[in-house]
């Protein structure tokens, strides 16, 4: 692999960038690819006697690095640290981190902000369980040992396929960007499965369960935390405002109600809330005022309602 080997000269790395454009599953075999020769370098460095743990290889630069906003293994895409407990097989993102892991089968489990994973991989099933946030799966595929996901009791089961699993508002919502999975279970308790497919979502929730169909473009804006983004279409502000917060320790708070209501769009890096309340100050004729560590958007006075 040459971009392990040594830094690519510009006619490669045009071609390789080329290359991860073409089809999002690209980098998920990239990154995977550069997973697994860090693991060889770790085996060789143990073979030849080394007794304490190795660290990843300095010798090199890794131009993967450059894709961090989309994709990271050994590294955590927008700060913090990623939380691995290898005695219980739990992994954590905090605040402000969207983390990619490759697993030991070949699948990859993309982490929200605020996202716990646990995996229980066994000789018949593949199983993870989502304990708090959302993860994108990607899964390889092996009908002989199925992949399962259980969050809140539901049971998500896929065999090569990739879809998003997360927990939201007291519910369970699954959405299907390729191939088929079966839930059944959960706060229903129904053991009949249901069958979501590619471009359509599945919400499990106390009060019942729905299935929706979506177009491609809102599975891309539902998805594009993935890549670094928070993309807004028409949703309302203070869902937005919300979403926002997932990933920054300065908060937007909006107190008005009518202008938590307001549709809104707009396109932004994951954990810039001084860019989305500008923006949404500016679109709505309102300010920004910091106070106590928060940005407060408020209309200015007698500006016109939206």
């Amino acid at each position: 692999m040459r971009s392990a080997e040594r830094p690519l000269d510009s006619s490669e790395q045009q071609q390789l960038d080329a290359w991860l454009a073409e089809d999002s599953r690209h980098l998920g075999a990239y990154v995977r690819a550069q997973a697994l020769w860090l693991d060889i370098d770790r085996i060789a460095a143990l073979d030849s006697g080394a007794r304490q743990e190795v660290p990843l290889p300095a010798r090199r630069p890794l131009p993967w690095r450059r894709y961090a906003m989309a994709a990271s293994v050994a590294l955590a895409a927008f700060g913090g640290a990623m939380v691995y407990d290898h005695m219980d097989g739990r992994i954590s993102t905090g605040r402000g981190e969207v983390r990619r892991v490759a697993l030991e089968d070949g699948s990859v489990v993309t982490l929200n902000g605020d996202s716990t994973v646990q995996i229980r991989y066994k000789d018949d099933v593949r199983q993870v369980i989502l304990r708090r946030g959302e993860a994108l799966f990607d899964v390889a595929h092996n009908s002989r040992r199925p992949f399962v996901v259980n969050a809140e009791g539901l049971n998500v089961r896929a065999v090569g396929t990739e879809f998003v699993v997360g927990l939201e508002d007291g519910g369970v919502e699954v959405t299907v960007e390729e191939g088929v999975v079966a839930v059944a279970g959960g706060a229903s308790g129904s053991p009949t499965p249901h069958y979501i497919r590619r471009n359509e979502q599945f919400v499990a929730a106390k009060t019942g369960s729905r299935k929706a169909a979506l177009d491609a473009a809102d599975v891309e804006r539902r998805t594009a935390w993935r890549k670094g983004l928070l993309v807004f279409d028409g949703q309302q502000l203070g869902a937005a405002a919300a979403e926002v917060n997932r990933y920054s320790d300065l908060r937007v708070v909006i107190d008005d109600p009518t202008l938590a209501r307001a549709e809104f769009m707009g396109i932004f890096k994951l954990g810039d809330s001084r860019a989305f309340a500008n923006a949404a100050a500016n679109a709505f004729n309102g300010e920004v005022i910091r106070r106590d560590g928060e940005l407060v958007i408020v209309r200015q006075q007698n500006s016109p309602s939206h």
